[in-house]
């Protein structure tokens, strides 16, 4: 296996894999090398899901890196449903959208990263 270290545009840097076809490792590089990386991005999230109410997560800085932009893509998808929901289940997102701000462990977030809104939805039954 052959690796590189790749300069993210935050200034960090990232070793990568470029085994495989040329084309497709200088389209690896040139990504990685326009991108964040996950530390920073992390950094980003967190401080804006501060200011939008979010608990402070539990876990590792790894795993709160990873899990605080799982956890602003769910509140923005219970914010859509939400506008679009009939009037009479209001009440059911807006607890809904309480719980993904109060849900505060990190692994959770990662282990339901993509059912996250549905897992918690069936606890108010929407």
């Amino acid at each position: 296996m052959a690796w590189r270290l790749i300069t993210h545009a935050c200034g960090h840097q990232e070793r990568i894999n470029v085994d495989g076809p040329y084309v497709i490792v200088e389209q690896r590089v040139r990504k990685v090398e326009q991108s964040l990386c996950a530390a920073c991005i992390g950094n980003a999230s967190r401080q804006d899901n501060r200011m939008d109410g979010f608990c402070t997560l539990w876990g590792s800085k790894a795993q709160c890196d990873r899990a605080e932009p799982i956890r602003r893509r769910a509140l923005n998808q219970v914010d859509i449903l939400a506008a679009h929901a009939r009037f009479e289940d209001r009440d059911a997102f807006a607890e809904l959208r309480k719980q993904v701000l109060r849900r505060d462990d990190a692994a959770w977030w990662i282990e339901h990263k993509t059912d996250a809104v549905n897992i918690l939805a069936q606890d108010i039954e929407l």
